[in-house]
């Protein structure tokens, strides 16, 4: 048994083996049963995967697998997602232990960094929407302005909870970060370090032919990081796993992604159409956005990233420049074909797209 939380040990915690989808040969459901005199954790509803630990965890200051687990199965019961909750319960926990949030506030609820018991007690609170769970269940953001303080202890964008994947290492990631029409989101595009040499063929298929250092942002990672948003736009919109289609590390490539929906649909699918397809989606989500008066001023990150710099492991010392960020941000809304001023696609791109009605 595991019975403290460690980087080395990631992956370990499945401790009954790999579940699946139908039919899936990933296998990427941990299942995990613990028996604690504390909490049982029904393997039924799986295990905590990276994103869930460091939220649970690592954000929260806390190393114990067994009530990062049961915090897991609670989302899971009440089908809230880790990332949000156990990062609006870490929000919580700094501002607690920065004094800004007091036991008034809390309800009594001591949530000084490492207190596991009341990380998993503001779980179930926050699924039931009782006492101060009430305030957290609208996530952190809307926490901060209902309290009126907190904000500067805030990690999201538009709105959002950031992933536990640092723009400060992955740059261009902290891009699509900001721009993502639905904020904050790890799963919109390719990580830096797969823009790498092992996967030039699979990156050729859409357009990336210089593979680069992972943490050089210039306009070809932006060309990056927007290509490879467009495919996971495809992806999305098909509903394929980006575990098994994807334009890197994934099991299936892009091309075969096109060969599968041709063989599906009996329709004669390349590889250019799934990229516009993904782009459509983009553009289709961000003019929705522009509709509602959501636009450039949004597109921002946490200011703790451009401020304080990372302490420890290979990142120690990393902060994002901030006029650098700027800058390649404009290159993101010039590739994409968006008004740098606005931030919105422009008219023209929307007409290229066939998205003339979206406004």
């Amino acid at each position: 048994m595991i019975k403290y939380l460690r980087g080395a040990d990631e992956g370990k915690q499945d401790t009954k083996g790999r579940d699946t989808c139908y039919a899936c040969t990933v296998r990427c459901k941990r299942v995990v049963e613990w028996e604690d005199a504390r909490y049982r954790v029904d393997p039924h509803y799986g295990g905590p995967e990276y994103e869930t630990l460091a939220t649970f965890g690592s954000y929260c200051g806390i190393d114990d697998i067994v009530a990062i687990s049961k915090a897991n199965q609670i989302c899971n019961e009440y089908g809230m997602d880790t990332i949000s909750c156990g990062a609006t319960i870490a929000w919580a926990y700094e501002a607690f232990s920065a004094g800004i949030l007091t036991p008034a506030e809390t309800g009594g609820l001591d949530l000084t960094y490492g207190n596991a018991e009341n990380m998993v007690k503001l779980t179930e609170m926050i699924g039931k929407r009782e006492g101060f769970g009430a305030v957290l269940a609208e996530g952190s953001a809307r926490a901060a302005d209902i309290l009126s303080k907190g904000h500067e202890c805030l990690i999201v964008s538009h709105k959002q909870e950031t992933p536990a994947h640092m723009p400060q290492a992955k740059i261009s990631l902290g891009i699509i970060y900001a721009v993502n029409p639905f904020g904050s989101d790890h799963q919109s595009s390719e990580h830096d370090p797969s823009y790498h040499a092992s996967y030039a063929d699979r990156m050729a298929q859409i357009g990336l032919h210089n593979p680069m250092h992972p943490r050089v942002l210039n306009e070809e990672k932006i060309n990056f990081a927007l290509r490879t948003q467009w495919t996971y736009g495809a992806t999305d919109s098909i509903n394929v796993c980006q575990f098994v289609y994807g334009p890197a590390w994934q099991l299936y490539d892009v091309q075969q992604m096109a060969d599968t929906v041709c063989a599906v649909t009996g329709w004669d699918v390349t590889v250019d159409e799934l990229q516009e397809l993904g782009e459509r989606r983009t553009n289709m989500l961000r003019a929705f956005n522009a509709r509602e008066g959501i636009g450039k001023d949004q597109d921002t990150l946490p200011e703790k990233m451009f401020n304080k710099a990372l302490v420890g492991g290979k990142s120690d010392g990393r902060k994002i420049d901030r006029e650098e960020w700027l800058a390649h941000r404009d290159i993101y809304y010039q590739q994409a074909g968006w008004d740098v001023e606005t931030g919105n696609p422009t008219e023209e791109t929307l007409g290229r797209l066939g998205l003339e009605w979206v406004k």
